[in-house]
């Protein structure tokens, strides 16, 4: 196995243009991959695929749809070892796993990335993370102008990534792997969605890249004549099993001495994928498989034993044995410290959130525009007895607003953050640890800045009590409110789709809502009912904020009306069975809440990444 770290170094200190000189060979034998189902039972998605790939080749994997050509290439770049069995080699010894991830690189057909961050600072973040924390700022920057220059990204360069085209984002996914200079990289239809312009374009890097020494393969779903043209090696796949897999320039020829002539001037990508998809052909495609496993499933005259690997395991380097390793370990180490990693996360999430339009800059233009909007509505009605059911509607309101002004926003700040997290996270970009501290301290500013601005205005607009300690638990109250929401949002976004996590956001929550003893005094409900209020966070809310605005020797209310019920806060507070000075229970309360969703949004962070996996 190379020493892929000194090669690193290597790579970084002398530029981009030219890849690791030491040849490799990728083999791979007898590879099956059957799939599991409940209702299916087991399906074979790969049967005894062999074949091999070299360095400064550009290979195009080729079949028609079904075929097994993503499964095979997530075997091979081991992203996927659960239910697959064979043998892989890496210059004729077995692949260690572990090594082979840190030395190749895999580029998805959905390759998400953070659309508010431009070219440059995409590039930034990622030179930051996988390159050792020893390495100066000035070779940092050389190697971003190296990506930059060989995938002519020049123009786009301060442009954001959500504005760019569909040719710049797959080249700008090209550059984030390059950032360590692979010896190894596998692409999954790296053409799809483009144009014949853009994608012609696309495979050209690949090409360049391939003929500077490394392992090229991607997956191709049905390229034109001038595509196939830029190939130097060709897998076809076709029902899970090789058909051909060699150079361009003889496959061919392989096709013809099984039966299958190829007419002239007809293009070759087209007339393999015609031949794999006919049926009554079975037995012609049998030769072909033949010939095929005859070339790859022997090296040296020696046969290769064909290794079963059990259903989360992998094959790694041991002497005359197999070792196994959970899937979940296949976790590649972080290259830099935990502080680094959360200094560069903390400022990418600040940077991102300051653009975000409409989850951050219209969310505190709404809290502005809706506490004055409450302000006009209760206009200095907070103390007035004769109103004062109409400001527990207010208070209430309030509640209610700050909570769902939180809750909402913060399930579409996690959708296009959570896909970024697990490829970012498996390829040891940074800790889960460092992640998840620095979500959370990014957030905070905002969390703190929107329930400040609602609440200064509208406190002082509907006549509260003009008393610095009422205010302050109020804005206490309303920061833990605030903090709830968010973690209600940000749980729900990260674990459930965009539509379910709305649905199931306030689905869940009106049940608190109608055991916070607004809709219904807690001394009125049924004895098997009360448990429901001593769990429900908007009943602590609620009572705090009265007790906030009507407790602690408040004493008697103005009364501008003829007759006036609630004479004295205590009063109301009695009949609310809200009496008693223990402002401060409710908002230790609300702080274990906030703690378990703290909690809770951590297991969250875990449970997508186990999910991701399977």
């Amino acid at each position: 196995m190379p020493d892929n770290d000194d090669n690193v170094g290597a790579g970084q200190a002398n530029g981009l243009a030219h890849a690791r000189q030491q040849a490799l060979e990728l083999h791979f034998s007898q590879v099956s991959y059957n799939l599991k189902s409940a209702t299916n039972g087991c399906t074979q998605i790969l049967n005894e695929a062999c074949g091999s790939f070299k360095s400064g080749r550009l290979t195009a994997i080729l079949g028609p749809s079904g075929a097994g050509k993503s499964t095979l290439l997530n075997a091979l770049a081991g992203f996927k070892i659960r239910g697959v069995s064979g043998q892989f080699l890496l210059n004729g010894r077995p692949r260690d796993l572990m090594a082979f991830r840190k030395m190749s690189a895999y580029i998805p057909q959905d390759f998400v990335m953070l659309n508010l961050l431009t070219v440059e600072e995409t590039l930034w973040v990622s030179v930051d993370l996988k390159t050792p924390s020893a390495t100066a700022a000035q070779e940092k920057q050389k190697i971003i102008d190296d990506i930059i220059d060989i995938l002519q990204l020049q123009s786009c360069r301060k442009t954001l990534v959500g504005n760019i085209s569909g040719g710049e984002h797959k080249r700008l996914s090209i550059g984030i792997e390059l950032v360590t200079n692979p010896p190894i990289m596998f692409f999954d239809e790296p053409t799809s969605g483009l144009d014949c312009v853009a994608s012609y374009q696309v495979i050209c890097h690949l090409q360049r890249l391939a003929h500077d020494g490394r392992i090229v393969v991607c997956v191709v779903h049905q390229p034109g004549s001038r595509l196939m043209q830029l190939f130097d090696d060709v897998l076809v796949l076709a029902h899970g099993e090789v058909l051909y897999a060699g150079e361009q320039r003889h496959m061919l020829d392989s096709f013809a001495g099984a039966g299958f002539t190829c007419p002239q001037y007809y293009n070759p990508g087209d007339f393999v994928l015609e031949v794999c998809s006919e049926s009554s052909t079975t037995q012609r495609c049998d030769t072909l498989i033949s010939q095929n496993k005859g070339r790859h499933c022997h090296s040296n005259g020696t046969n290769f034993e064909k290794l079963n690997v059990a259903e989360e395991a992998a094959l790694i380097e041991m002497p005359q044995q197999a070792v196994w390793l959970d899937q979940s370990q296949l976790r590649v180490k972080e290259q830099v410290g935990f502080c680094f990693q959360l200094r560069v996360l903390l400022r990418r999430h600040l940077r991102s959130m300051s653009r975000d339009m409409f989850a951050v800059q219209l969310r505190l233009i709404m809290h502005v525009v809706i506490g004055l909007l409450l302000g006009v509505v209760y206009w200095q009605i907070g103390s007035d007895a004769a109103k004062i059911v109409s400001n527990v509607s207010c208070l209430f309101f309030i509640i209610l607003f700050v909570f769902t002004g939180n809750a909402m926003p913060s399930i579409l700040l996690c959708l296009q953050d959570s896909a970024v997290f697990i490829r970012e996270y498996y390829n040891g970009w940074y800790s889960l640890r460092a992640y998840y501290i620095s979500k959370v301290l990014a957030d905070l500013p905002l969390q703190l800045t929107c329930p400040t601005v609602f609440i200064s205005i509208s406190y002082f607009m509907t006549g509260q009590p003009p008393e610095f300690d009422r205010f302050a638990m109020s804005w206490a109250i309303c920061l833990m409110t605030a903090f709830i929401g968010h973690f209600v949002g940000v749980v729900a976004g990260t674990l459930f789709p965009m539509q379910l996590a709305i649905f199931l956001v306030p689905s869940c929550t009106i049940p608190f809502l109608l055991f916070s003893g607004f809709f219904i005094r807690l001394n009125e409900l049924s004895w098997f009912l009360r448990p429901i209020c001593d769990v429900s966070f908007f009943r602590y809310i609620f009572e705090g904020l009265l007790r906030a605005i009507y407790g602690y020797g408040r004493g008697e209310l103005d009364c501008h009306a003829t007759f006036c019920y609630y004479r004295t806060a205590d009063q109301f507070l009695t009949d609310f069975a809200m009496d008693g000075d223990e402002f401060s229970w409710d908002l230790a309360v609300l702080g274990v809440y906030v703690l378990l969703l703290l909690l809770s949004f951590y297991v969250t962070l875990n449970v997508c990444i186990r999910r991701a996996l399977r």
